[in-house]
């Protein structure tokens, strides 16, 4: 009887290019001296999937063809792409059940809409009253709604992980399926609350009802340490390293992030001992101190193009590794000779700090060109050599 191997699918970039970068990468994280400042492009998927000739309708309804169109995306990335990422596993990089930015309200009662030719977006918020409360505070978060189906879609993968095995030149074959990521990742309490709620209701009772948001902070805050303690579990996660965001916070001043949204974030991130970081789009500049200071994060990821620089190497300077913040719609729109620019500047005020890697400030956007994306390397190549 024959018995078919599976086709092995390569990505052609060399095992040990591979290797320099994750000791890049490294040395940055440590604020050592790498050889240059790294650049690792902040691409998610509305950009990718297309470009492997897969529908969104079709990458959603099937664990099986998210599995694989996550693998060709990220070979495709590799391989067009100038960055110094050295994995495609894990949350938001490949094999994992992406729901993207709908998994928390998507599993507390809000409506999730799957377009043909997009991500998923959620629906319109609920929770309005003191009953509203009780009966979130009820709801069964990790086995209901889309973290049912990430469960279900991770044990799908895993069914079927022999069929994708992928290898870097000259490297040992893996396979990304065998342990496909959950989202064990955040959209933070005050996030996750403007889903539920409504953005604008939400900011309107900050200020005519504080009691309610708060309450409402808590049980969120709740349900999001249940959800990533299972996904430490499931997926057997050696450290208690953890990643997460809080978009929609920045638009409070400092004084309401403190009295509202501090305590519950605090508690979020107190729940790990490991690595944390911590992405904020917008500008944050009022909110710096504390991300440093109370929520003792070691990583700021993707931060907004907004930040000015040197308020940001004044307040986290060779204190926290800093992921940004070159303006993705100047990658979008602009010439790479304006991208180089914008590195350039980036480099010179953050990169005598050590601890940084060059990223866009947030998510670049489908359709840019790649030789703007690419600019950020070469930008990083001409001005972020370190020579001692």
């Amino acid at each position: 009887m024959l018995i078919h191997k599976p086709e092995v699918i390569e990505i052609a970039v060399p095992i040990e290019e591979i290797e320099a970068r994750r000791e890049r990468v490294t040395k940055a994280k440590r604020f050592e001296t790498p050889d240059r400042v790294p650049v690792i492009p902040a691409i998610a998927h509305r950009l990718l999937v297309p470009q492997v000739g897969v529908r969104f309708r079709d990458y959603y309804s099937d664990p099986e063809t998210m599995l694989r169109t996550q693998i060709l995306a990220q070979k495709w990335l590799m391989e067009h792409i100038a960055t110094d990422a050295h994995s495609i596993t894990g949350a938001w990089v490949g094999a994992w059940t992406d729901f993207q930015n709908t998994f928390e309200a998507g599993s507390l009662g809000c409506e999730v809409f799957f377009p043909d030719d997009d991500i998923p977006w959620v629906g319109p918020g609920w929770v309005k009253t003191e009953d509203d409360l009780r009966r979130l505070e009820a709801m069964d978060f990790v086995h209901s709604g889309i973290n049912a189906r990430q469960i279900a879609y991770r044990r799908a993968m895993m069914a079927v992980a022999e069929k994708y095995p992928v290898r870097f030149q000259g490297g040992p074959v893996f396979y990304p399926g065998e342990n496909p990521a959950l989202t064990h990742t955040s959209d933070g309490p005050f996030g996750v609350a403007g889903d539920l709620m409504g953005q604008t209701e939400l900011f309107t009772a900050v200020y005519d009802n504080p009691d309610f948001v708060r309450e409402l902070l808590r049980i969120v805050t709740d349900k999001l340490i249940e959800w990533l303690d299972f996904c430490w579990q499931e997926e057997r996660l050696p450290a208690r390293d953890f990643a997460w965001t809080d978009d929609l916070a920045v638009s409070l001043s400092a004084k309401s992030y403190r009295e509202l949204v501090l305590p519950e974030e605090k508690r979020l991130r107190f729940h790990f001992d490991g690595w944390l970081s911590l992405h904020m789009c917008g500008k944050t500049d009022h909110l710096l101190e504390i991300f440093v200071n109370d929520l003792q994060i070691h990583e700021f990821q993707g931060f907004g193009y907004q930040v000015d620089l040197d308020r940001v190497a004044e307040a986290m300077g060779g204190r926290v590794v800093l992921v940004g913040n070159v303006s993705p719609m100047l990658i979008h729109t602009g010439t790479p000779e304006q991208v180089r620019e914008a590195t350039r500047v980036v480099i010179e005020k953050l990169g005598p700090y050590r601890g940084l890697i060059v990223q866009d400030g947030s998510n670049i956007p489908p359709g840019s060109p790649l030789e703007n994306i690419n600019a950020m390397m070469e930008a990083a190549k001409l001005y972020g050599r370190y020579t001692a």
